[in-house]
């Protein structure tokens, strides 16, 4: 699978299954949603992990090196 597909997409899809027990609805919402890019936050001038706070290291990283979610700089 080589398609890049909305993180949103994939939660509504499993959202409107009929056959999928409720729980497991739940957990793979929450999965997907902790892939969910975050915005840098910056202090000083220097950009940290939206979702832990940790100091992001170059403006190049794709990940948080503690969380490991993705960062979304634009």
């Amino acid at each position: 699978m080589s398609e890049k597909v909305p993180v949103q997409s994939l939660i509504d899809h499993i959202k409107s299954a009929v056959d999928v027990d409720p729980w497991a609805k739940e957990m793979a919402e929450e999965l997907l949603k902790e892939r969910e890019p975050v915005k840098p936050e910056w202090y000083r001038g220097l950009p940290s992990c939206g979702d832990c706070g940790c100091k992001i290291v170059s403006s190049g990283d794709k990940f948080c090196r503690r969380c490991g979610r993705p960062v979304k700089w634009e």
